[in-house]
């Protein structure tokens, strides 16, 4: 990283006859953002982040005001039993993907999450959550309804105002990395920044807040940004009353090794749905879970009843099961694909994938499953 100079900035402001007021606010945004992180580019204005990017200054412009940067939606089916659910995804155009790259690549990755979130960063798993949980005797599992898009606009442009950007600039950035069309918030009730603030931006009003796509590159670090304050607050809150927190995504889990009964663990139930809803999100009570002496405590898949993380018999059984069939004379690959309406290279990716996450969470487990799949006959990948 080249090292930043303010006189040389301010001599160079001067030869380019930019006026003293508007170069002494430039060295001031500067130094605030590097005395907040040393790593963090330094972005001034949308129109140098358009020069950073290399993306047209109007389209910008546009995507601000909610004119561009049109998203394509796509529509996943759960697997909820009894139920018809979707999972919504936003897929964004290529020119505002490559902006939200840039975002994510030059600002995001150079910050950090909450040392209790284990999903979205890198080299984070979820057995790494999981095993923190490990010898537990009480579980309580808590899901944040549609976790994405409850985080708003302003929750977004606050983490860009606290990494030290500008005011304009972090509503700008807001705007890029988010969308609307789900909220039926409005902003001028809820985040008055974009109509009172700059009133001579006419075209940056938009009557409806935006939402954190899912799908977006910037997203699940976004999303990790938001939650620090509400992570550092659940682990205070966990630590006080003997409990073990961890988040994955919109996963949140609390473990204790003490002995206590069904009331205690609600009332701190009570206590950390209290948090969540003054911060803005919903706990999804269908998924609500408390597993207490005697039942299962399963964590992103993983048992954590016992003092090491195991995979769950059923994980096992149909792993084994696979295994049996792929390697059978009678079976075989392109007979197994056939009955679970796949094509043989899908089955392949399956069964590999699972076999990778039982090496990490039960690694004798793992490399035995691994050195059957690797006798199995696979048929030339031509026929695949």
């Amino acid at each position: 990283m080249s090292f930043w100079s303010p006189q040389r900035y301010q001599f160079e402001g001067e030869k380019h006859g930019i006026d003293d007021d508007a170069i002494a606010a430039s060295v001031e945004v500067i130094k605030r953002i590097q005395n907040i992180n040393a790593r963090l580019p330094i972005v001034l204005t949308l129109r140098h982040l358009s020069w950073l990017t290399d993306t047209n200054y109007g389209y910008l412009r546009k995507v601000v005001s909610r004119e561009s940067g049109k998203y394509k939606r796509v529509l996943f089916k759960k697997k909820v039993p009894g139920r018809s659910r979707y999972r919504e995804i936003h897929i964004p155009e290529a020119s505002l993907l490559a902006v939200q790259k840039w975002i994510t690549a030059k600002i995001l990755s150079n910050t950090s999450a909450h040392p209790s979130s284990f999903a979205y960063h890198p080299d984070s798993q979820p057995i790494f959550a999981a095993s923190r949980h490990c010898g537990c005797k009480w579980l309580l599992k808590i899901d944040i309804e549609n976790f994405f898009h409850s985080i708003s606009e302003r929750m977004v442009y606050k983490v860009f105002r606290d990494l030290g950007y500008t005011k304009l600039l972090s509503f700008e950035l807001a705007r890029i990395t988010t969308t609307t069309g789900l909220s039926n918030k409005k902003s001028e009730d809820i985040f008055r920044s974009d109509s009172s603030r700059w009133p001579s931006i006419p075209n940056y009003y938009c009557s409806d807040e935006g939402f954190l796509p899912q799908g977006a590159p910037s997203s699940p670090m976004l999303s990790n940004l938001v939650m620090k304050a509400i992570d550092k607050d659940l682990e205070y809150l966990a630590n006080c009353n003997g409990f073990t927190y961890t988040r994955y995504a919109d996963d949140l889990a609390f473990s204790t090794e003490k002995n206590a009964t069904i009331a205690d663990i609600n009332r701190f139930k009570k206590e950390v749905n209290r948090l969540l809803i003054e911060a803005g999100f919903n706990p999804n009570r269908r998924k609500t879970a408390i597993r207490g002496p005697g039942a299962r405590r399963i964590i992103l898949g993983i048992l954590v009843d016992s003092k090491n993380p195991r995979l769950s018999k059923e994980y096992k059984d149909q792993l084994r099961q696979h295994l049996y069939y792929l390697r059978s004379q009678e079976h075989g690959p392109s007979k197994h694909a056939e009955a679970r309406k796949l094509s043989v290279s899908t089955l392949f990716h399956h069964v590999r994938g699972k076999i990778a996450w039982a090496e990490k969470v039960e690694p004798e487990f793992g490399a035995l499953c691994l050195e059957k799949f690797e006798s199995i006959s696979w048929p030339p990948l031509d026929n695949w």
